[in-house]
């Protein structure tokens, strides 16, 4: 990274964990401003100096990919990487990382076809969670618990996807949890809070209601992170983990590139903004060391 101090904040709008951002940015020292989708071409074209960094945080995962990769290409260094929210932002290449890397997980396959489908759910044995490779907040989840429940999810998709232009499609075990789930945020290769994500609901979203409560980072807890870490490189991440309720093992589910933290920072009062920015400026003020 370059010495220079200016960060860009790519946004889709100025949400309360962004206005956040910004100002921890601000106290670090940084010249900080949002970045917006209109804005970019001027950013690319070098009307102005170039930036040091730009954090990603565009709401849509296509123009957060587009923006990492456009500002890459242009040699601006963005956080998180194109490449890393690609992949975050993909959850059947997310169970590719993880088998590659041993980290545990639901068993997960890839269905390109409604036949594929019923097939794996045949295999898995039922229930079953069927999941778009892409989306947030538990939208378009489905627990599949009998023979009629996949047909019906299969005939009710063919009805507005005949061509199968959705596909694919993540395949996954169920895992029974005991009424929650753990977000897990890392800033760098650390991570800096854990809470509990507490609903009656099987999908325990914030989004869908979910209660949330702070725990204790466990070793367990920091050993998942540095697996994920590890393949993944160092981000700005919200670690989804699931407890088997049977045998108590904690299992990556997933890995958000873009998590919120405002909402559960009133609640848990871990400054996740305060530690985001305090990274960058380490990073930026870090000697950058000449190639060999």
């Amino acid at each position: 990274m370059t010495t220079d101090t200016q960060v860009l904040l790519s946004v889709t709008m100025l949400r309360p964990d962004e206005k956040l951002l910004l100002g921890a940015l601000r106290d670090e020292g940084l010249t900080a401003q949002p970045l917006l989708m209109e804005d970019l071409a001027g950013v690319v074209a070098g009307r102005s100096g170039p930036p040091a960094l730009a954090l990603i945080r565009n709401l849509s995962h296509r123009d957060a990919i587009s923006v990492s990769r456009r500002l890459e290409h242009a040699a601006i260094p963005t956080f998180n990487r194109a490449s890393t929210i690609e992949t975050c932002n993909d959850k059947g290449l997310q169970s590719l990382v993880f088998a590659r890397h041993g980290i545990p997980h639901p068993v997960t396959r890839h269905a390109f076809s409604y036949d594929q489908v019923r097939e794996l759910a045949a295999e898995f044995g039922l229930p079953v969670v069927v999941k778009p490779v892409s989306g947030s907040w538990g939208r378009g989840v489905a627990k599949l618990t009998s023979p009629e429940c996949v047909e019906a999810w299969a005939g009710g998709r063919e009805s507005v996807d005949a061509g199968g232009k959705l596909f694919p499609v993540v395949v996954q075990e169920y895992v029974d949890k005991p009424g929650h789930d753990l977000r897990v945020v890392v800033v760098g290769r650390t991570p800096v809070v854990a809470i509990q994500r507490v609903s009656d609901d099987w999908r325990t979203n914030t989004h869908l209601g979910a209660e949330v409560q702070r725990v204790e980072l466990t070793t367990e807890i920091e050993k998942l992170c540095g697996q994920v870490v590890d393949a993944f490189g160092e981000g700005f991440y919200g670690v989804d983990l699931v407890e088997n309720r049977a045998t108590g093992e904690l299992l990556v589910l997933e890995v958000n590139a873009n998590p919120e933290f405002a909402r559960s920072s009133a609640v848990h009062g871990v400054n996740v903004a305060g530690h985001l920015a305090a990274y960058v400026a380490q990073q930026l003020a870090a000697p950058v060391v000449a190639a060999a």
